[in-house]
Formats: C-alpha cells, structure tokens, sequence
C-alpha cells in the first residue's frame, strides 16, 4: 500500500534568535579586571557570574569575562559571595 511521507507536508517552523549586540564587540575592546565596576554588572546578586544568555555577549567575550572576573577575585576587587540577599 501507499504510505505517505509526513515529513513532506509538514511546515517548517523558522525561528529567527533574539539578537544582542556584544557590548565588547561594538566598543572594540576587551574586559579587564581592572575595571571592577564595569565587571559588577555581569555578577548576579549572589556574586555568581551570569550567563551568555542573560549578559548579551558573543562566546569568546564571555570568556574573557569570566576569566577576567576570576583574576578580579583572587586580587579582592570583587566578591566571591555576596551576603546581601
């Protein structure tokens, strides 16, 4: 008998991905600690680091960041835990 392929009558379902701009990429630099404060806004309330969906950036500025947020660490300009919430 005749089976019928579902595969060809099926609608493909395209979804385009929500599109953030890299803040690094349009700047044309790269995170340092030195720059604690502009690190901060890339650490979650309870200081963990936040993730590439949430912060916006491309993957090889993410991680710079987070290695950068490290270095920041280990020489005390951040937290490692925040006890505030």
């Amino acid at each position: 008998m005749f089976t019928k392929n579902k595969k060809k009558f099926q609608k493909k379902i395209v979804r385009m991905p929500n599109k953030k701009d890299c803040v690094y990429c349009n700047k044309k630099t790269l995170p340092s600690f030195k720059e604690a404060e502009s690190l901060r806004k890339y650490l979650s309330i309870r200081g963990k680091i936040v993730s590439r969906d949430r912060s916006g950036l491309c993957a090889k500025h993410q991680r710079v960041l987070a290695t950068e947020i490290k270095r920041a660490r280990t020489l005390m300009l951040l937290p490692y835990v925040s006890y505030e919430a």
